[in-house]
C-alpha cells in the first residue's frame, strides 16, 4: 500500500477561521478578520498616515537637515529609550541592537528611532521639554515620508524595516502628551488605532518576520490555558455581563450590533491574556486589542458612537494597569476623561467600572509585593 501523500494543512488554526471555512493565519490572536479585504486596510491605512503625517508636519519646522544634535539622541537611545520599552531582555535586545542595525540601511527606520530617543528626552528633561519635543515630530515627519511610499509594497527584503518602524509609530503614538490645552487625547487614539490595525499590512510577512532578530517584538508572552490567571481586572466579569446585556436593547443596525459584539469579546480576550501573562514586563500588550478589533469599530469611534466610546472607556483599564512604563503613564486618566466629557448621561452605568478601575486599579509593582505567588510577574 502507497504511502499517504504528505500535505501542508494544519489543524491548528482557530475556531472562528473554522466556522468561516477560510485558512486561518494561525497568529494569536487571529488576524484574519471577515468583512475587511488586504487592500481595504492598506488604502484605510495610507489615509490614516496620510493625515498623521499632515499633522505632524503642521507643527514641524523643515529648516535643517541632519545636524549636531543628531548624535545626542542617537547616544540617549542607546543607553537610554531603549530599555525604557521593555524589562524583557532579549525584547531591550531589539531595540538596543537589531533596530539600529536595520536602520544603517533604511533612512526612514533611522529617523523613527531619533524621533522616539527626543520624545523620551522630553520626558526626562522638562525644562527643554518643548525643544525635545519639536525636534521628535521633526524626526517623525521625515520618516514618515518615506515610509508612507514603500508600505504600499512591502518585500520580503524591506519587510523588517517597515515592521519596525510600524513598531515605533506604535509607541510613539502613545507616548506623546496628552496633557496640553491642544492635545485631543481621542484623536490621538483613533489615529492609534487606524496604524495599528494597519500593521496587518505585513501579513503574508508575519512568519518571516517571527522567525528574524525582530521575532520578539511579535512573541506572546500569555497563554489561555496557562496556570492559574492573575486577578488584576476585578470586576471584568459583571462589566462583561453588563455590556452584553445593554447590547441587546440598544436600536443598533446589525453590522453595528456584530462589530461592537466582536470587540466586547477581544475585549475580554486581551484582558485575560494579560492576566494569563508570564510576565507583565512588555507594554507592547496593550496593543492587541486596537489590531484585532474590526475596522468598523475604528469607524465607530471616529463616528463618536456612544456603545463604541463605552468599551473604549474599558480599554483605558489596560492602559493603566502598564501606566508604570513613561510611554502610557498618563495616557489612560487623559483618554478617559474626554470620553466621560462626551459620553450621554444614560451611558453613566457602564462607565462606573472603568472610572472606578482608573482610580483605585493596581500599581503593579506594589500589587506583586501585596501577592507573593505572582514573584517574577513585574521584573
Amino acid at each position: 500500500m502507497p504511502p499517504r501523500r504528505s500535505h501542508k494543512k494544519s489543524r491548528n488554526g482557530c475556531d472562528q477561521c473554522k466556522k468561516r471555512r477560510v485558512k486561518c493565519d494561525e497568529a494569536d490572536p487571529c488576524l484574519n478578520s471577515p468583512g475587511t479585504s488586504l487592500a481595504e486596510i492598506s488604502a484605510r491605512t495610507d489615509a490614516a498616515l496620510r493625515v498623521f503625517q499632515r499633522n505632524l508636519t503642521d507643527t514641524a519646522y523643515f529648516v535643517r537637515e541632519w545636524n549636531g544634535q543628531d548624535p545626542e539622541l542617537m547616544h540617549h537611545y542607546c543607553i537610554s529609550t531603549c530599555t525604557t520599552l521593555s524589562d524583557e531582555e532579549d525584547v531591550r535586545h531589539v531595540w538596543r541592537t537589531e533596530i539600529p542595525k536595520i536602520a544603517y540601511s533604511y533612512e526612514f527606520l533611522m529617523h523613527g528611532i531619533l524621533s522616539l530617543s527626543a520624545l523620551h528626552l522630553s520626558y526626562v528633561k522638562p525644562e527643554k521639554h518643548s525643544h525635545y519635543l519639536t525636534s521628535s515630530t521633526f524626526h517623525m515627519a521625515l520618516g514618515l515620508q518615506t515610509f508612507r511610499t514603500i508600505l504600499r509594497k512591502p518585500t520580503a527584503e524591506n519587510c523588517f524595516a517597515l515592521f519596525a518602524f510600524s513598531s515605533v509609530i506604535m509607541v510613539w503614538i502613545c507616548a506623546v502628551p496628552t496633557d496640553s490645552k491642544d492635545a485631543q487625547p481621542l484623536s490621538s487614539v483613533i489615529e492609534m488605532f487606524n496604524l495599528c490595525r494597519g500593521i496587518t499590512t505585513l501579513l503574508e510577512f508575519f512568519p518571516l518576520i517571527n522567525k528574524s532578530c525582530l521575532g520578539p517584538l511579535m512573541a506572546r508572552d500569555w497563554s489561555e490555558k496557562r496556570g492559574t490567571p492573575l486577578r488584576l481586572f476585578n470586576g471584568l466579569d459583571g462589566q462583561i455581563s453588563r455590556l452584553r446585556y445593554r447590547l441587546t436593547v440598544e436600536v443598533l443596525a446589525e453590522e453595528e450590533r456584530s462589530v461592537l459584539e466582536h470587540a466586547i469579546t477581544e475585549l475580554e480576550k486581551t484582558c485575560q491574556r494579560i492576566e494569563h501573562a508570564r510576565t507583565l514586563s512588555a507594554s507592547g500588550m496593550i496593543y492587541i486589542w486596537p489590531i484585532v478589533v474590526r475596522v468598523g469599530f475604528i469607524s465607530l469611534i471616529e463616528q463618536r458612537q456612544p456603545f463604541a466610546l463605552v468599551l473604549l472607556a474599558c480599554y483605558c483599564t489596560q492602559l493603566h494597569v502598564f501606566r508604570r512604563f513613561w510611554v502610557l503613564e498618563r495616557r489612560a486618566e487623559s483618554l478617559l476623561s474626554e470620553v466621560l466629557e462626551v459620553m450621554p448621561p444614560e451611558y453613566a452605568d457602564l462607565l462606573d467600572w472603568p472610572r472606578q478601575f482608573c482610580l483605585h486599579g493596581p500599581d503593579l509593582e506594589r500589587w506583586c509585593v501585596l501577592n507573593p505567588s505572582s514573584e517574577g510577574i513585574v521584573q
